[in-house]
C-alpha cells in the first residue's frame, strides 16, 4: 500500500467522521428545545396540581381558575429566566469553546506540517545517501572485479552532509 493510498484513506476517514458528527452549536438548539418542553411540562404539571388543590378547597370554578393562575404565574417567570439564561450562557461558552478548538486545531496542523517537512527532508537525504553509497559500492566492486584501479572518493558521511 503506497503512502498516497494511506493518506487518501485517512483523509476519507476524517471526512466521514466530520460529516457524521453533530456540530457543537447544533446541540445548543436541541437543548433549547428540550428546555422549552421541560418548561411546558413543568408548568402544566404544576397547574394541574394547583388546580386539584384549589378545587378541593372551593367549588367555584372561577375562583379555582384565579387561584391556579395566581400560583402558577410566579413559577413561570423564574423558570423562563433560568432556562433562557442558562442556554444563553451555555451557548456563549460553546461558541467560545468551538473557536478555541478550531484555533488549537489550526495551530496543530501548522506545527505538524513543519515537523513533517523537516522529517521528510531528513528521510529524503538519508535515502539519497544510501542510493549514492550503493552506487559507489557497485562501481568499486565492478572496478575491483575488472582489476581497474578505483580512485573515486567515497560519499561523505551523512552526519556531516545532513545538516542544512
Amino acid at each position: 500500500m503506497s503512502i498516497i493510498e494511506i493518506q487518501w484513506k485517512l483523509e476519507r476517514k476524517e471526512f466521514l467522521v466530520k460529516r457524521d458528527r453533530a456540530t457543537l452549536l447544533s446541540t445548543r438548539q436541541t437543548w433549547i428545545s428540550l428546555g422549552i418542553i421541560v418548561l411546558f411540562v413543568s408548568v402544566v404539571a404544576y397547574a394541574i396540581i394547583t388546580w386539584q388543590y384549589e378545587r378541593a378547597k372551593s367549588q367555584e370554578t372561577m375562583e379555582v381558575v384565579f387561584a391556579t393562575v395566581k400560583h402558577v404565574s410566579p413559577f413561570v417567570l423564574p423558570m423562563i429566566v433560568i432556562i433562557v439564561g442558562l442556554f444563553e450562557i451555555g451557548g456563549e461558552i460553546m461558541i467560545r469553546f468551538t473557536s478555541l478548538m478550531q484555533r488549537v486545531r489550526a495551530e496543530g496542523k501548522a506545527e505538524g506540517k513543519v515537523e513533517g517537512k523537516a522529517e521528510g527532508r531528513t528521510e529524503g537525504k538519508a535515502e539519497v545517501y544510501q542510493a549514492w553509497r550503493a552506487d559507489w559500492e557497485r562501481r568499486r566492486q565492478e572496478a575491483d572485479a575488472k582489476g581497474i584501479p578505483f580512485n573515486d572518493p567515497p560519499p561523505p558521511d551523512p552526519g556531516n552532509s545532513l545538516q542544512s
